[in-house]
């Protein structure tokens, strides 16, 4: 019963899941779709309390899919949780010849002090929230994803992303902070290809709102103009496309 609810909740972004069917611009063939559709479902099925939606996943599906094949550029998805969302990415990831890469501590939130609100509401996030091992999302990823298509990277944001040096052709931001949303886009945005794209999973947080908006963020300390910031409201995610 808990399944067929699931399936009935899930399946009210039919809506998304046509538009992806039927997008013939993705570089893979109807057939491939609409098996990726299926194991994204399938996974889906296999967890509970999983902190995404399915269009936001499909979201970043396309924007992994559509970056150019011929250019180098790894995917970087900037933590992971129990590797649920890693799972589904790893499948987009080999599709596209494209290298997943892991970034988290595998310890959960970091410390901090930091005061949120969420449609009115103040919230926090307390340090070791959102702790998933390195095993448990290797395993997740193995059992129901493309672990060959993966490479982790392990650490504090503020420790691992100033010795990252390597193209980039998408991001996905799911970290909460505005701390460390600053570090992600402070080192990843000068890597990431033109137009490639950044997406953040928070943008249902007005601070984090607030940071990408934030024109002298972008000037001083990732050291470049500010640029068009989309927000999608049926999915609540933040887009960042660099120009191209």
């Amino acid at each position: 019963m808990n399944n067929f609810i699931r399936f009935l909740k899930s399946w009210r972004y039919w809506d998304a899941c046509i538009e992806f069917l039927s997008n013939h611009n993705l570089g893979i063939s109807l057939v491939q779709r609409y098996q990726l559709l299926k194991d994204l479902y399938k996974i889906t099925f296999a967890f509970d309390d999983i902190p995404h939606y399915q269009r936001q996943i499909l979201d970043f599906v396309v924007a992994i899919l559509q970056a150019p094949r011929d250019i180098p550029g790894v995917i970087i998805e900037a933590g992971c949780f129990r590797g649920v969302s890693s799972a589904k990415f790893s499948l987009a990831a080999r599709l596209a010849g494209k290298q997943l890469v892991v970034l988290d501590s595998f310890q959960g939130i970091p410390p901090n002090s930091e005061q949120h609100e969420i449609y009115g509401r103040v919230v926090s996030f307390a340090e070791g929230d959102y702790a998933g091992s390195r095993d448990e999302v290797a395993r997740n990823i193995s059992d129901y994803g493309d672990i060959a298509s993966c490479r982790f990277v392990e650490g504090w944001f503020d420790d691992t992303l100033p010795h990252f040096n390597e193209p980039v052709a998408a991001v996905y931001l799911d970290v909460d902070l505005v701390s460390s949303t600053k570090t992600c886009l402070k080192y990843l945005w000068p890597l990431l290809n033109p137009g490639g794209v950044i997406f953040s999973q928070d943008g249902h947080l007005t601070r984090i709102q607030e940071l990408f908006n934030d024109e002298q963020f972008w000037r001083d300390e990732v050291g470049c103009a500010p640029p068009r910031i989309d927000y999608l409201p049926k999915t609540h995610l933040l887009a960042v496309h660099k120009p191209a």
